[in-house]
């Protein structure tokens, strides 16, 4: 993609000095540690920045910079290396060159770990984040002041010419001229590239806008305001992962619903160590709960509701017991928490258009319509829209619906016979569970993948909600799934 200077524009509603510093500047580091083929940690931001005391930065200014400045026209040296007027917009310059010139531009194929300045140079490659940590470093070993630099973390929106938006996830740099202007240094103009598979064909852009969520330097991590529509956080936004329930979601949640000023930063350090993103495959987090045995009452499937409750309160009381010592029960009963909205009827009869879900009571799960599955309804089990496992129950639709009539439900997983998807293959539901005389019942639900809203899109064989109301459901719930969370654990915790 092409974009010509005219076009492209970076909003001066935007402070780009930084609105609101962040205190929590953490992000998984989406690789893992050296000697482990999967896992994680936790890295501060700020630390893919160097400082001017880096000394292989300082060698690749007198070595690599020195040669590409006095070769290239228009360079001086002499200028690069003073402190007198014009020679900071000249180092910009000659920096900005210098990495379009020789750091091939790489597609990182999707969010794929991070690489420090360090490696970057040495391997003379990356993509725009890459890119765009190297020029920002060299920045600031060259003197300039690391608050004339920053780096932003935002998204690149695009229109052609028939007003159709395009929208990617990006990262550049900021440089505050000896004028005192922000000029937008583009990580992305690279001579060479390598790896890059060809863009699907779309019409020429006709305009382009930089929309930074955060900004940050070596010293600093800041939120940026007057981002319209945009409910941004640091951790969820830039993990290296997609949102599913399979994982990122939970943790996303999990993030959302302890800000610091309701959880210790140690205590959701410790609970985010719980994800993991197994054999390197960045689009992909799983947590402990996901990771583990099946048993479906911890994620109220096959419509163990009420049982599902009872995991979480007992998790719940351990954790009060002694909260800083029992961390993974809690992580354990949040997990419970996000799956009771996202897997069960709750929602549906509870939710009231424009406005926030009311928080479950598990003492009382009356919804404010009745739970009717009948012929008619908006959720009708009676009629051949979902499926049933004939495998374990021998009855019809419409008896399936009147046993269920009034009560709240989710869908059936892991039942015998029933796979929809390889993932539910691995898995089975305990024989002390199919064994009791009731299960029969928990044949004829929906399957999981049927009703649940497990993430931003449905998942393929979704039947419950055409698209705009799906949307609206998974935001209801991902919303009362963070509010409840966050109660339970400040009703809770004690220093």
């Amino acid at each position: 993609m092409c974009l010509s200077k005219p076009i492209v524009r970076w909003p001066r509603r935007f402070n780009w000095d930084g609105d609101r510093i962040v205190h929590e500047a953490i992000v998984p580091s989406s690789r893992p540690v050296v000697g482990r083929r999967s896992g994680g940690y936790d890295i501060d931001v700020r630390e893919f920045l160097v400082s001017d005391r880096n000394a292989v930065m300082g060698r690749a200014l007198r070595v690599d910079l020195k040669t590409f400045v006095e070769g290239v026209e228009g360079g001086d040296w002499e200028l690069f290396s003073s402190r007198g007027p014009g020679s900071f917009d000249h180092r910009a310059d000659m920096i900005a060159a210098f990495v379009g010139r020789e750091v091939a531009y790489r597609s990182g194929g999707g969010r794929d770990p991070w690489q420090f300045p360090d490696e970057t140079l040495a391997i003379r490659s990356g993509d725009c984040e890459d890119r765009a940590l190297l020029m920002a470093s060299l920045l600031l070993a060259s003197g300039t002041s690391s608050f004339n630099v920053r780096v932003a973390l935002g998204r690149l929106r695009t229109w052609d010419a028939r007003g159709r938006r395009r929208e990617n996830d990006h990262v550049w740099v900021m440089y505050k001229d000896e004028a005192g202007r922000w000029l937008l240094l583009e990580p992305t103009h690279a001579t060479k590239v390598e790896g890059l598979r060809a863009a699907p064909k779309t019409e020429t852009p006709v305009r382009a806008e930089y929309v930074p969520l955060y900004l940050f330097n070596d010293v600093h991590l800041w939120a940026v305001a007057g981002v319209a529509d945009e409910k941004v956080n640091l951790a969820r936004d830039w993990s290296g992962v997609h949102p599913t329930f399979g994982g990122a979601v939970h943790k996303s949640i999990l993030n959302e619903a302890l800000p610091a000023s309701v959880c210790p930063p140690w205590v959701l350090a410790a609970l985010n160590r719980h994800f993991t993103t197994p054999l390197g495959i960045t689009s992909l987090t799983v947590d402990d709960v996901d990771a583990g045995a099946y048993d479906p009452r911890d994620h109220f499937d096959n419509a163990y509701v009420v049982q599902g409750w009872q995991r979480v309160k007992q998790r719940l009381t351990q954790f009060g017991g002694a909260p800083s010592l029992s961390l993974d029960s809690f992580f354990y009963a949040a997990h419970g928490i996000a799956d009771f909205y996202a897997h069960t009827s709750y929602a549906h009869f509870a939710g009231q258009a424009g406005q926030p879900l009311p928080l479950a009571d598990p003492a009382n799960l009356t919804p404010v319509r009745p739970a009717d599955y009948g012929p008619g309804g908006d959720f009708d089990l009676a009629s051949n829209a979902f499926s049933i496992n004939d495998a374990v129950f021998g009855g019809t639709h419409a008896t399936s619906a009147a046993h269920w009539n009034g009560s709240i439900i989710s869908g059936r997983y892991a039942q015998k016979s029933d796979s929809h998807g390889l993932l539910e293959k691995f898995f089975s539901v305990p024989s002390e569970l199919t064994d009791a005389p009731s299960f029969k019942w928990r044949g004829g639900l929906p399957h999981h993948n049927e009703i649940a809203v497990d993430g931003p899109t449905a998942e393929k064989g979704h039947k419950l909600y055409a698209a705009p109301r799906y949307a609206r459901q998974y935001a209801m719930r991902y919303d009362a799934a963070v509010r409840h969370i966050r109660q339970e654990f400040a009703a809770r915790w004690t220093v």
